[in-house]
């Protein structure tokens, strides 16, 4: 082998090894699901703060375990909290939760308690309503001189404490059901959750406590970012082991049928290897981590990348005694480079797609063909030196196929034929409908799914995703506009308004209230002496009006304000923000709706913004779609001229017609990911009639090489349709019907040579 073929060698094994020893330590994967999405917040404090609760949420695991009867439910959460903290995988975990100092909020809130309550003077004398006030049960926390008439005591009442459907019973955080009584246990992870050995470790502590805990009659609920990543992790390695094992075993099958030599076999697999291992490494020192979308996806360039070498491959076959590698790949060359280009063209549209995770499949693709081509250009020819035994019958068989479809591409009634399956394709694609939600993208297991949203039914979830942003100059005005936000409750579908304004009341409703109390205090001191209080009591009722305000600084000091702590975002570059999330089952417009009019207030719904954007994108996809078509004709044109351009052009445009009338038979809907599965397979159909177009004088070597690019190219890609993903799976079906109808409909490109 000569030189510079040594030097790709070296280089690919390098390459092997690099990627070898990342992906062995195992935290080469990327299965953050937030990854993969693009940044869609134009403000930077909303991107901020999705990723901020992102955290929070990802953290921790939420576990729900009813039992027989409420003692049961009891017991098996205990039990199931003991044997998680045996485990020691995690950082803590909770079930019965610690004796609760009611006096806590009165000692926090007591100083600032006129500033944050007024009391409503009834008319006339106000003894009556203060004897009332000193026989009432509810608890205030504070002697009856000090709030009279309760109104610090219904401030503590009115605290927002519980805002999910969770109640505290015996100790434990329940929710009273229909089937029973639901016990929750959280338990917070060492790590993050997509790390794959805290999964391991996780996963395998609750699989072990869940065993131990079954029994008739005893449900175990789950749900977290953990299980949803490890689920994401499994089925994607399912699926690359499944789809690369078929990929190989078909396309061992066409080396075996068509060439019968263990030489053409490894060189084919040598090709293969040599691109997977320069693409492996070329996405791991550029990105450092492999989404898991690009491993799926990157198992079916194995189809194309070994396109090159079934070319060269069938030219060796068909040459016979008068062999010559140099000369025949000098000969193939202009058509290899063209099919590398249009391929990579086709490849490199999906680096404008927004999605991090798509332009990690194109780099990852792209260096893959290009890696293949290369090992076809330099390796290959030196180790194809001697003739292959001549296959005569298959020769002939190659021979009467090729002069039928020249025959088909010759008859008269051939333009009436294609005529009709336009029709037919136009009328199918009447059914056709657009779908942009990000959420059809990735399709967790059921099991998952059944779990959540039963969990959310039970606590009173938000099931949107979505969150309201307010933003201000400073912290008052955060609070402020909170507050206008909270005012406009009742919205529909929302029980409640997370938010921390309901703890620390704004600077000017505090100013408020205690403007209130001042005017108050004579008629009270009044009151107090009518009820009976001593002089000196009634002269208490002043104390607090001198005291400071209540800061959210002050309040994220105490133990009470942890659940809502990641919805204070503190200081921005714009002054302050904070997060209100709605709590019950809201929907996006209903949400945009209550904001309206508010300044400072911004509804942001990630999911909606990214299927926003997956729909600008889709329709930018189209137009670019429309203008490689019309590249590639002009570049078609300028070679062979307008009227072979349009014949080379037909099939793929034929196949991308029947793409989409497939799609639409089979109830696929149009996606970004169908108009980037359509530009590949423009760059896919062309090669192919190019291939046929620059064919030797008898034809059946290239009529053989695009029947086995074809074939490879549908097992890979027609393997997708076996992913559970929705997307992939349409992915995979768009590019394969199109390849299909591209390769049948290509004998257009027979009717003239150069």
């Amino acid at each position: 082998m000569r030189a510079r073929g040594w030097i790709w060698t070296v280089l690919v094994v390098a390459f092997a090894a690099f990627a070898g020893l990342r992906l062995a330590s195992g935290r080469a994967l990327e299965t953050d699901l937030l990854a993969m999405l693009p940044e869609t917040e134009k403000n930077p404090v909303a991107e901020r703060a999705i990723q901020t609760l992102a955290r929070t949420t990802q953290e921790r695991v939420v576990l729900l375990v009813r039992g027989a009867d409420p003692a049961d439910s009891r017991a098996a959460a205990l039990a199931l909290a003991r044997d998680l903290e045996a485990a020691k995988v995690f950082e803590s975990v909770q079930c019965e939760l610690p004796p609760i100092d009611p006096l806590e909020l009165v000692r926090f809130y007591a100083p600032y308690r006129q500033r944050l309550a007024a009391p409503d003077l009834p008319p006339g004398d106000l003894a009556p309503a203060i004897q009332a006030r000193l026989l009432s049960p509810v608890f205030s926390g504070m002697p009856p001189h000090l709030d009279p008439l309760g109104a610090f005591g219904g401030f503590l009442a009115g605290l927002p404490f519980q805002s999910t459907g969770l109640e505290l019973r015996d100790g434990l955080l329940a929710v009273q059901a229909g089937d029973g009584l639901h016990v929750m246990v959280t338990a917070a992870l060492r790590g993050s959750a997509f790390d794959p050995v805290v999964q391991a470790r996780s996963l395998g502590a609750v699989d072990a406590a869940a065993a131990r805990m079954a029994r008739p009659g005893r449900q175990l609920l789950r749900t977290g970012v953990l299980f949803y990543a490890a689920d994401a992790r499994g089925s994607a390695e399912r699926e690359m082991n499944l789809i690369s094992l078929l990929s190989t075993l078909g396309i061992l099958g066409l080396f075996a049928l068509t060439f019968r030599s263990l030489r053409h076999l490894l060189l084919g697999l040598a090709c293969v290897a040599a691109g997977l291992a320069s693409a492996l490494a070329v996405c791991l020192l550029a990105y450092g981590k492999l989404h898991l979308l690009t491993l799926v996806v990157g198992c079916t360039v194995m189809g194309v990348a070994v396109d090159y070498a079934f070319l060269l491959f069938a030219h060796h076959l068909g040459a016979g005694g008068a062999w010559n590698p140099g000369a025949t790949l000098r000969r193939i060359l202009p058509a290899l480079l063209l099919g590398l280009v249009t391929s990579l063209l086709g490849y490199g549209a999906l680096l404008a797609a927004p999605f991090p995770g798509l332009r990690q499949i194109a780099v990852f693709s792209m260096v893959a063909l290009a890696g293949s081509f290369l090992t076809v250009l330099l390796v290959l020819p030196d180790w194809l030196g001697a003739p292959l035994p001549p296959r005569p019958a298959l020769g002939a068989a190659l021979a009467r196929i090729l002069g039928r479809i020249q025959g088909w591409s010759a008859h008269r009634r051939t333009p009436l034929a294609v005529a009709a399956a336009l029709a037919l394709l136009g009328g199918t694609l009447a059914f056709s409908r657009v779908d942009d939600d990000v959420r059809g993208l990735i399709l967790p297991s059921r099991a998952l799914r059944r779990d959540e949203a039963r969990i959310q039914e039970l606590l009173k979830i938000s099931t949107a995703g979505a969150f309201f942003l307010v933003e201000g100059a400073d912290e008052g005005q955060v609070l402020a506009r909170e507050e206008a936000l909270r005012a406009r409750m009742p919205i529909p579908g929302v029980a409640g308004l997370m938010a921390v304004s309901a703890f620390v009341p704004s600077p000017a409703r505090q100013e408020a209230a205690l403007a209130r109390n001042r005017a108050a205090l004579p008629a009270l001191a009044k009151g107090m002496l009518d009820a009976g209080f001593r002089p000196e009591a009634a002269a208490a009722a002043r104390e607090g009006l001198d005291s400071g305000p209540l800061t959210v600084g002050a309040w994220l000091g105490t133990s009470f304000s942890i659940p809502l702590r990641p919805f204070w975002l503190g200081p921005t570059e714009r002054g302050a923000a904070s997060v209100v999330l709605p709590t019950g089952s809201p929907d996006a417009p209903a949400l945009a709706r209550a904001c309206e009019g508010l300044p400072g207030v911004t509804l942001v719904d990630k999911a909606g913004s990214v299927s926003r954007l997956l729909a600008h994108y889709r329709r930018v996809a189209t137009w670019a779609l429309a203008g490689a078509v019309a590249l590639v004709g002009l570049l078609l044109g300028a070679w062979y001229g307008p009227r072979t351009s349009l014949r080379l052009l037909a099939p793929s445009l034929l196949g991308m017609l029947a793409a989409l009338a497939a799609g639409a038979a089979l109830g696929f809907p149009v996606t970004l990911f169908t108009v980037m599965a359509l530009i590949l397979s423009l760059g896919l159909g062309v090669d192919y009639t190019v291939f046929l177009r620059e064919r030797d004088a008898a034809g059946t070597s290239a009529l053989l090489g695009v029947m086995l690019a074809s074939a490879s190219t549908l097992i890979s890609f027609g393997l997708l349709a076996l992913s559970h993903t929705p997307s992939l799976r349409a992915f995979g079906v768009t590019l394969a019907a199109a390849v299909l109808v591209a390769t049948l409909t290509s004998f257009l490109a027979l009717g003239e040579r150069a």
